[in-house]
């Protein structure tokens, strides 16, 4: 059961939206858009054809500045975020694989990672509900520890990890198989591994990440069941 949810989550994961659109102003070459979601100075982002950007500077779902990489276009339409990096498991293994799967941060953030172990409770038979179960999954992207201050880390890096946390919980208020999830906990944290207050662990990833932590209830419907 541990790894069916496990699954489930992956999905719900894989079906975020990472795109946003926007409209390019010409007088301040900025690219309005009414979400930023993840987006953050640093990353970088695609157009509908395909070319790349490096976001400069940004304004929380207002408007990004872009600067094209290899071509001359501004960035207008619909814009692609990196997808985030899925990684289950504890904290041991979380560290193994998502250190050893390449050096590059960039390939491999934002990261949401889903803490193991998982807590589940299942249902009878003459229960709509198949299981709900108590999860803590984590959204990190990576943060400057040499030159941001606390509130660099929360700008630049909790904010957009945030939202990213509020689009997994738009998936599944849109996916008719779970229940509509009305209550929830979020932690926010500056350095993540180096803050211990409110439940945060220590030395859990090697790397500089910030981010926020959400801890949910997700309660599944049974299949073929009429709610």
């Amino acid at each position: 059961m541990t790894s069916e949810i496990s699954n489930i989550v992956k999905e719900l994961v894989l079906n975020i939206d990472t795109t946003i659109v926007g409209t390019f102003d010409i007088v301040t070459g900025k690219t309005f858009v009414c979400n930023t979601k993840w987006a953050r100075i640093g990353k970088q982002v695609t157009d509908s054809n395909n070319d790349v950007y490096l976001i400069t500077d940004i304004e929380t779902n207002e408007w990004i500045i872009a600067t094209p990489i290899n071509h001359s276009n501004n960035l207008d339409g619909i814009i692609t975020l990196a997808s985030p990096y899925w990684q289950p498991g504890t904290k041991l293994a979380a560290n193994s694989e998502w250190t050893k799967k390449t050096n590059n941060l960039l390939t491999k953030t934002p990261l949401i990672w889903l803490v193991e172990l998982i807590r589940y409770r299942k249902y009878g038979r003459e229960s709509t509900i198949d299981f709900e179960s108590d999860l803590r999954l984590f959204f990190l992207d990576e943060t400057n520890v040499s030159q941001y201050y606390v509130s660099d880390h929360r700008q630049n890096v909790v904010i957009p990890m945030e939202q990213l946390s509020n689009e997994f919980i738009e998936v599944i208020k849109s996916d008719r198989a779970f229940e509509t999830i009305e209550n929830y906990e979020v932690i926010t944290f500056s350095r993540f591994g180096v803050e211990q207050e409110n439940g945060m662990f220590k030395n859990i990833l090697d790397a500089n990440l910030s981010g926020v932590e959400l801890r949910i209830t997700l309660k599944k419907y049974k299949q073929n069941c009429k709610c």
